[in-house]
Order: structure tokens, then sequence, then C-alpha cells
């Protein structure tokens, strides 16, 4: 009786315990989808201002870099190599390579786009991706699902191609590419797990490292000639929010739901920018755009949906300590 009870007990502590992680993970996923909503509204509004392309690259990383390095200092010694290798493809994909795919797209193309071709369609690209790159076989639901995304993404290029100015093509191109850096950096993340915040660290610096010297080096307009409400704006929403603040959450929801539910949770990111760059750009979407955004988001809500196969190929998220990255996956 006494071992049943304690059984039971501690069947109860670790249900408390699973359930807390899905909060915990749901939270930081409604979080980061609230800042990437936003996020193409506030810099579109940069770019059609006072700022370059060149100049909101430099503040997303070399802000959030400056956040970060107090960080990686103290927790030097506890991260391994592997982890600052690891941390060099990751970067490539959520971080440089990424960021200045967007923000260049977004001179382009209006945000309404950016949010249904960049995180919109990313469950669609870890179906994909997750099938050729991980060889991991997606579940029925996410096929019906990125089939929807990508019919929506096939009537906002078309209609960007036969109504819209040919660089909105261009820019549309962008998000694409960035969304698909993206879902890799998902996979990548779900396979190897470890500490979000120690990732985004590692991500944010390596990315400071490869922008900051080439904006000098450039010859671009000095960003202590901007004005400073606008500076500051900037950098809040470019080094802080964007790129610190989101980072982490996703991490955290990927680590606590998996690439896929993770992935799943952008369903609302399209209509919610679209609504946003309606009220603060006046960008409003033609009939077109908003069928498409609604496939979009259709798809992405159907794609809510772990992987099948065997259960190597689940979606459950492997948790390992802080220095998770460090370790061979």
């Amino acid at each position: 009786m006494r071992r049943k009870c304690g059984a039971d007990v501690v069947a109860a502590a670790r249900s408390t315990r699973a359930s807390g992680r899905r909060v915990s993970g749901y939270l930081a996923a409604a979080l980061a989808v609230c800042i990437c909503a936003s996020y193409p509204v506030a810099t579109r509004a940069g770019l059609t201002g006072a700022f370059t392309a060149e100049q909101l690259v430099t503040l997303r990383f070399g802000v959030g870099a400056l956040v970060f390095l107090p960080y990686l200092l103290l927790q030097f010694r506890a991260i391994g190599h592997v982890a600052w290798r690891r941390g060099l493809i990751l970067a490539l994909l959520q971080g440089a390579g990424m960021g200045a795919l967007v923000i260049g797209g977004l001179q382009f193309a209006p945000a309404n786009h950016q949010a249904a071709l960049g995180p919109g369609v990313s469950p669609a690209w870890v179906a994909l991706l997750g099938f050729l790159v991980f060889a991991r076989r997606p579940s029925a639901r996410m096929i019906v699902g990125a089939v929807l995304c990508v019919l929506g993404v096939l009537a906002l290029t078309g209609w960007s191609a036969i109504r819209e100015a040919p660089q909105v093509l261009l820019g549309d191109a962008m998000f694409l590419g960035a969304s698909a850096l993206g879902a890799l950096y998902v996979l990548h993340l779900r396979k190897w797990g470890g500490n979000a915040i120690e990732a985004a660290a590692i991500v944010s610096v390596y990315s400071a490292a490869i922008v900051v010297p080439w904006h000098l080096g450039s010859g671009a307009e000095p960003l202590w000639r901007a004005a400073p409400l606008e500076l500051l704006w900037q950098a809040l929403w470019q080094g802080i929010l964007i790129g610190c603040v989101a980072l982490v959450a996703l991490n955290h929801a990927v680590a606590r739901l998996g690439a896929e539910r993770s992935s799943a949770m952008v369903a609302l990111i399209p209509a919610l920018t679209a609504l946003l760059a309606f009220v603060f750009l006046g960008e409003m979407p033609s009939g077109a755009e908003i069928a498409a955004i609604v496939a979009i988001s259709a798809g992405v809500s159907i794609a809510a949906s772990p992987y099948g196969g065997s259960p190597a190929s689940t979606s459950a998220p492997i948790m390992r300590p802080a220095s998770g990255l460090s370790r061979p996956g």
C-alpha cells in the first residue's frame, strides 16, 4: 500500500511538472508571436522613415550582442567547444542570414507579406526540410497544413507578380528564403536541445561579429546621426525585443513543446500583422491577399500536429542541462 501511494505521488508530481513545462512553453510561444507580429510593422516604419536596411540589421544584432555579452562572459567556461561550433550554424540560420533577408525584403514588400511568407509558412518548411534533411516523416495533418500554406504562398506571390510592382515579388522571395532558414534553425535546435538563453546569446554575438564590421566598413550613414528618440525606438525593437526576448522565448517554446507545435503557434501572426499594418502603416490588404493570409493561417493551424513514425521521430522535446548545446546530439 505504501509503495502504491508513493508511486501515485511520484506520478502526480511528474504530471504536474510536465503540465507546468507545457504551460511555460505555450506562454513563451505566445510572447514570441506577439513580438514577431509587431516586428514587421516597426521595421517597415523604420525603413520608410529615417533608417536604411543596413542600419536596422546592425541595430538588431549589435544591441542584442551587447545585452547577451555579460551572460556569455560569465558562462564562458561552462560552454563547450561543441556549443560554439553549433552556434555558428544557428547564427547563419536564425541570426545574420535570416535577419538580413527579412529586413532587406521589407524594403520592397509590405509588412503583411512578411508575416504571411515568413513565419506563416514556417510549418510547411519544417515539414519539408524535416523530411529531406532529417528524414522525419510528417503526419497527414502536417502534409495537409503544408499544402494549404503553399497554396496561400502561390496566391500571394501570384498577386504580387500580376498586380503589384516587380520589386514586391523580390521582397516576397526574400521572405520565403528567411522562413526556410528559420525552419532549419528550429529543427537543428530541436535536435541538439540545450539552454534557451545560451543558444540566443551565441547566435546574437556571432551575428554581431559578422554584421557590425560589415556595416562599419561599408561607408553607410552612422547610426548616431539618427534622431535620438527614433534610434531608441528601433534599438528597442531590433536589439531587445526581436533580437533577445523573442529569440529566448522561441528557444524555450521549442524546448518545451517541440519544433512542430512551436512552429504551429505562429498561425495568428499573419492576421495580427495585417491588422497592425493597417492601423499603423495604412497598408490595406487586397481581397486576394486576405484570402492568401487566411489559407496560410489555416494551414498553420492544421499543421499543429507532431510527426508520425517511430518514437525517435516525435516532436517531444529532448531537454538537456544548461550546457546542452555543448554536448553531442
